[in-house]
């Protein structure tokens, strides 16, 4: 399923691929004979539009003589059938007579009003006025234009042809009305929606007529005031070019597409040499490390990829990745067996400091003038906090708890050195204070990494709970009255164990009553920290300790974590959590 998958991919690319540069050449070649024909048709049009405006002037220039024309063309639309008949004798008199020469001078310079007169002499006037203009546009050369017209527009739909160059008069009344719609008609569209704004400039559209010819009309105003919308227009047929210039830019079509097909073919076979059978040699190497892991096999396959593009780097990366991958692999593997040696090694270093530490509750059966508990939860697999609690004689029992700088391993040595030395001298020296004192000094002068250790140590004197402690940089203790309220005790601190040779100790005495109890503990305990970053503090610890007065050792510690856990939750513990507690029953 996997193989299909992968060719039908490769497929997609080369078609899509194709389909893309296809798609671009296409369009290219649309735009330009796009705009190859559209400037061709617009420099055609552009000398029409001269030669046009070349007659268009002459009609122009011929009108502005024309004082009556507006009358003319009203008389010519509501007198059709007048315009078509003969003179009478009376108006052939009329006609050939000086008189109506003289009147024809005075109606064209505007001295007098045809409306005026009566109407043989109104139709003798209106009839030479439009003999004129169809002697004028008989005149015009026909060589260039398919028609010559005088059109007047009444509405949207209709309009007045009133002469062309075809018929030189009218044919009867309903001629003379036609239709000439503005939806076929772009000058009459903009002459109804804007009328005429400037009566001497020429207009133009194209007409694409019902029986598929294509005509270029040009109009000029010949009487757009007093009601009457008038135009001459010239029709000019350009069908032949139009027919040309589509046949030239089909054919240019036809033969771009073969070009265009030729190049896609030569681009595909390039892009298939360059980049497809390229990246199927890279997929075909990266199978084959995946089966069988042989760098040196897809180094191989890969330089035969000889292509000088971004493909030819992919291939040349891929195969230092393929060597990269299988020096982390063996890197990996060695670091693994280091790992599960060192692992093995913390386990049994963990193994030794959790022997080295009282661990047997209750920790001295037969006495039953206290009770004692102790725990170490270690931040690492193992930590630099210890306690000890062992009985100098059987009138006298020391407690020890203690901190060591740093983590780890080196703190774990080190705490060892430092638990076994206090053990040693507490059995020499009966003053807290003096064992401190000589420890420090012992400590200091093998002490080449500079470590050191806090500490609280005491000696209880079992038969009369006088309790007897010197505390080296450690936190304070809290104890406990009969009633069983835990207070803070806020002792003499000297200097750190290690630090410096020479020191001397402070100790300090408390009487411990039947029920009265102790508890000390290291900075693990109020420095927990919550996902606030806010410390936990020796306050909620104070509190949790009270909050069963009545407990025994064991309870108050479970408590007392419990309360560190709550407020901590998910954030991670950073230092090592160590408490010992102490009950005070009373002599026997």
């Amino acid at each position: 399923m996997q193989e299909k998958t992968g060719k039908t991919k490769k497929q997609k690319l080369v078609i899509q691929v194709g389909i893309i540069t296809f798609l671009i050449f296409v369009a290219t070649l649309t735009f330009t004979l796009f705009s190859d024909y559209t400037i061709t048709r617009d420099a055609y049009l552009s000398s029409k539009n001269e030669m046009i405006d070349r007659d268009l002037n002459n009609f122009r220039d011929y009108m502005k003589g024309v004082r009556i024309l507006e009358w003319g063309v009203k008389y010519w639309r509501e007198h059709t059938g007048e315009m078509m008949r003969e003179g009478t004798k009376e108006e052939q008199a009329l006609m050939e007579g000086d008189e109506m020469e003289n009147l024809w001078i005075d109606c064209l310079s505007g001295d007098v009003d045809p409306a005026g007169l009566d109407p043989a002499r109104q139709w003798l006037i209106a009839s030479r006025l439009f003999n004129r203009f169809a002697i004028t546009l008989k005149n015009t050369d026909r060589l260039y234009y398919a028609r010559i017209f005088i059109i007047g527009i009444l509405d949207e739909d209709t309009s007045c042809l009133y002469m062309d160059d075809k018929t030189y008069s009218l044919e009867g009344d309903a001629d003379i009305v036609i239709s000439y719609p503005a939806s076929e008609h772009s000058v009459v569209k903009q002459v109804l929606k804007d009328g005429v704004k400037d009566e001497e400039q020429s207009l133009y559209e194209i007409y694409h007529d019902p029986d598929g010819t294509e005509y270029y009309i040009g109009y000029i105003p010949l009487c757009v005031s007093g009601g009457e919308r008038c135009f001459i227009g010239i029709r000019y047929d350009w069908s032949d070019f139009y027919s040309s210039l589509l046949s030239k830019a089909r054919n240019s079509m036809i033969a771009g597409l073969l070009v265009l097909l030729l190049l896609n073919g030569l681009l595909m076979l390039f892009l298939y040499r360059k980049a497809i059978r390229p990246v199927l040699k890279v997929k075909s190497g990266v199978e084959d490390y995946m089966a069988d892991k042989d760098s040196q096999a897809v180094s191989d396959k890969m330089n035969s990829i000889r292509v000088h593009n971004e493909i030819g780097v992919l291939a040349d990366r891929f195969s230092d990745l393929a060597t990269e991958i299988d020096r982390y692999t063996k890197e990996i593997l060695a670091l693994n067996s280091e790992k599960a040696r060192i692992s093995t090694e913390l386990s049994l270093a963990t193994n030794i400091q959790s022997s080295m530490l009282p661990g047997d509750f209750p920790a001295f059966p037969d006495r039953k003038e206290f009770e004692i508990y102790a725990s170490m939860t270690p931040a690492k697999e193992v930590g630099g906090d210890f306690y000890d609690y062992f009985l100098i004689d059987d009138d006298h029992l020391c407690l020890v708890i203690a901190d060591v700088s740093g983590k780890g391993v080196p703190a774990a040595l080190f705490m060892m050195a430092a638990m076994i030395t206090l053990r040693n001298l507490a059995k020499q020296e009966t003053s807290p204070a003096g064992i401190l004192a000589k420890a420090n000094d012992a400590i200091c002068s093998t002490n080449k990494e500079e470590m050191f250790v806090t500490v609280w140590l005491g000696i209880l004197e079992i038969s009369t709970g006088k309790l007897t402690a010197a505390n080296a940089g450690h936190e304070y203790p809290v104890f406990s009255g009969e009633k069983g309220h835990f207070e803070l005790y806020k002792d003499k601190h000297g200097f750190v164990v290690g630090g410096m040779s020479g020191v001397k100790y402070r100790e300090y005495e408390a009487l411990l009553t039947p029920g009265s109890r102790l508890f000390v503990y290291t900075d693990g305990v109020p420095e927990a920290t919550n996902a606030e970053n806010e410390m936990y503090g020796t306050e909620r610890m104070v509190d949790a300790l009270n909050q069963k007065k009545d407990a025994s050792p064991e309870e108050i510690l479970t408590t007392v974590r419990a309360s560190v856990d709550e407020f901590v939750k998910d954030a991670e513990q950073f230092d090592d959590l160590t408490m010992l507690c102490l009950m005070y029953n009373g002599a026997k």
